[in-house]
C-alpha cells in the first residue's frame, strides 16, 4: 500500500471521508495532504464525534 493509499485509508476509517464519495482526481489530491494534515482532521472528528448514520451525505463536512 502506498503512503497515499495509506492515508486515504485512515481517512476513511476515521469516519473522515468515504472514497466512493470522491471523485479519483478529488481522492488525488486529498492524497497529497501531509500526515501531520492528517492527524489534525482524525483528531477533529473524533471531537466533533462521528455523524449521524442518516447524514452520511454530509460526511465529510470538515473539509468544508
Amino acid at each position: 500500500m502506498s503512503d497515499e493509499q495509506a492515508k486515504l485509508k485512515k481517512l476513511e476509517d476515521a469516519g473522515i471521508l468515504e472514497k466512493r464519495q470522491f471523485a479519483p482526481e478529488e481522492l488525488a489530491l486529498v492524497a497529497k495532504i501531509s500526515d501531520e494534515e492528517v492527524e489534525v482532521l482524525v483528531k477533529l472528528r473524533k471531537r466533533l464525534g462521528a455523524p449521524a448514520a442518516d447524514k452520511h451525505h454530509i460526511r465529510p463536512n470538515i473539509f468544508v
